[in-house]
């Protein structure tokens, strides 16, 4: 598969919209890398409109069973702090986890998983942990990182890390988030639409450039929820548009302008984006 070019951006000081948006004080992240581009500190979003709740979607998630439980926790144990990032196995798969601080054995905490762009796997997990300043809720998060060149196409890699983190932690089963990057994308649709569609409160399909226009296997009422979706296009707005259809069609709860039409929309690479899908994420929940 051919990936795109390294671009190196120069973005310009986080916009405190997009932090005001989602209740945050503006602080700016350092260095990020992301699909091979440099950003210095700071960037500049405009967060889309909040997340529309409608349709019924309450009343799809009290209908029936889910998998996992609506309201409970995986009751995962052991795990214990990181100290920072931590390199993990599970089979034969490699992924990179940072674990709150203040996290302790029977802590329920919401979980976020990414599957990393050409930048890598540990690269972005030095994202994640840099951009806590930017989008301090991403900071309580347990967040796992795969690298999305080595496991491109494989959301099954992605399936064994979110059975792992959940046996070792205690997850909470309503908000467990799904980021692929890029390289990435093709496997998080994999793990997201397909493999373990009913376990992730939001997922956000972001630089789609390298996916496939895939779509949600099961629909919100099939599912007994309505999962929210949200598409960064990166540049490449066909693509993000019919990926934003089949969530829509699907029953998926979108904001009212989807696919993310604000700061970075348009560049490969941009932090804004990147930024604007993680501060998109604070609240949601099955």
């Amino acid at each position: 598969m051919r990936w795109r070019r390294s671009l190196l951006l120069a973005a310009p000081l986080l916009a405190a919209s997009l932090l005001t948006a989602c209740g945050q004080d503006a602080s700016g992240p350092s260095g990020v890398l992301l699909d091979g581009a440099v950003l210095p500190d700071g960037g500049s979003a405009d967060l889309a409109a909040s997340s529309d709740g409608g349709g019924g979607a309450g009343d799809l998630a009290q209908a029936g069973a889910l998998t996992p439980a609506r309201g409970g926790s995986s009751g995962g144990s052991g795990g214990g702090a990181t100290g920072g990032i931590a390199v993990r196995t599970v089979g034969a798969v490699t992924y990179r986890l940072i674990v709150p601080s203040g996290y302790s054995d029977g802590t329920k905490a919401p979980l976020l998983l990414v599957y990393s762009g050409t930048e890598g796997g540990s690269v972005m997990a030095s994202n994640l942990a840099s951009l806590a300043g930017a989008v301090p809720a991403s900071g309580g998060y347990l967040r796992a990182v795969l690298d999305g060149v080595d496991y491109n196409g494989n959301g099954a890699a992605g399936a064994a890390v979110l059975d792992e983190v959940r046996a070792r932690y205690n997850v909470d089963n309503d908000r467990t988030y799904l980021i692929g990057e890029s390289a990435g994308t093709t496997a998080a649709e994999q793990l997201g639409f397909h493999l373990r569609q009913s376990y992730f409160a939001a997922y956000w399909a972001n630089d789609v450039a390298a996916a496939s226009a895939d779509g949600p296997a099961q629909s919100a009422a099939e599912l007994g929820f309505a999962p929210f979706g949200q598409v960064g296009p990166g540049g490449a707005s066909a693509l993000a548009a019919a990926i934003a259809t089949n969530m829509k069609n699907a029953g998926y709860r979108t904001d009212p302008v989807t696919p993310y039409a604000g700061a970075g929309s348009n560049t490969h690479g941009s932090t804004e984006q990147f930024i604007a899908a993680l501060a998109w994420l604070d609240g949601l929940s099955r």
